[in-house]
């Protein structure tokens, strides 16, 4: 399997490392929107890299410990930006028997679903679906018991304000006091420190890359194509739940959850873990 969404493709390593350098900068180059993200995760290759780790890398450690202590296995949960299946298909392997998978990509969710019929799991206890997470119109109120945007698929949503509808949103179709689990990369890690000190410098006199929107914005060359990532900091992701209905519970770095198999390393490197409850 491929895998090439690490952090070490997000951000360059610092001095001395294996890989240096900076991603090249594509000046005059139109912003980056929804339809880039769209069309990165629709691309056949991109569907099938995504499908390799529904199947051989399942879900994480640290994701399992969190779920079975977060989520009762009554409760409808809502898989949000859903990919290929991993996380849905985990949770029923889990004894979860009401989940709803949902993402931007058609072929993502068609996929999920293939994968999900081809393990004989009946719809009515795993199913999976186009939507957009900004605007999750079709779905009722309070309708879910928990919901999850797992792989740091909410920061995969350029512009801050288009985050904060798809956390608005969610908390729209959870249940009052039901939780929320997410993940991040983490901007106040010190190992990208330099990093991002330059990048405030280039903001700051206006010569960042024109495609981004935003400070903390990335939007990289990799094997698979063009990808985006927003790499928050923590006040900023406080200050977004506090804004869009949610209550925050705890937070930490994945690797002071768990200790991940070397497979689940080499599919994700390390982020930062987020459960929120619905105010």
């Amino acid at each position: 399997m491929e895998v090439f969404r690490m952090m070490d493709d997000i951000l360059p390593q610092k001095k001395g490392a294996a890989r240096q350098g900076r991603p090249k900068r594509a000046h005059g180059e139109a912003r980056v929107g929804p339809a880039n993200v769209d069309g990165y995760f629709s691309a056949d290759k991109v569907v099938e890299d995504y499908a390799q780790a529904a199947l051989w890398v399942g879900l994480w450690k640290s994701e399992r410990m969190v779920f079975e202590r977060i989520f009762e296995p009554s409760m409808r949960l809502l898989d949000m930006g859903c990919g290929a299946g991993r996380v849905g298909v985990g949770l029923w392997k889990l004894g979860y028997r009401r989940i709803t998978g949902i993402d931007l990509s058609h072929a993502m969710a068609g996929r999920a679903q293939a994968l999900a019929d081809s393990l004989q799991i009946p719809r009515g206890e795993l199913s999976f679906a186009q939507g957009d997470a900004t605007d999750l119109t079709g779905v009722g109120d309070a309708g879910f018991g928990g919901a999850i945007f797992a792989f740091n698929g909410l920061m995969q949503i350029p512009g801050r304000q288009r985050r904060r509808r798809a956390l608005r949103e969610l908390a729209r179709v959870v249940v009052k006091g039901g939780p929320f689990f997410f993940t991040t990369h983490d901007r106040g890690n010190p190992f990208y420190a330099a990093f991002w000190k330059e990048e405030r410098r280039l903001w700051d006199v206006g010569a960042q890359d024109a495609a981004l929107t935003e400070f903390g914005d990335r939007y990289y060359d990799s094997p698979l194509g063009k990808v985006f990532m927003h790499v928050p900091s923590r006040a900023e992701i406080l200050e977004d739940l506090a804004a869009c209905g949610w209550l925050y519970e705890e937070d930490c770095a994945r690797c002071e959850w768990a200790d991940e198999s070397a497979q689940v390393r080499e599919f994700s490197d390390e982020c930062r873990l987020w459960v929120a409850r619905r105010a």
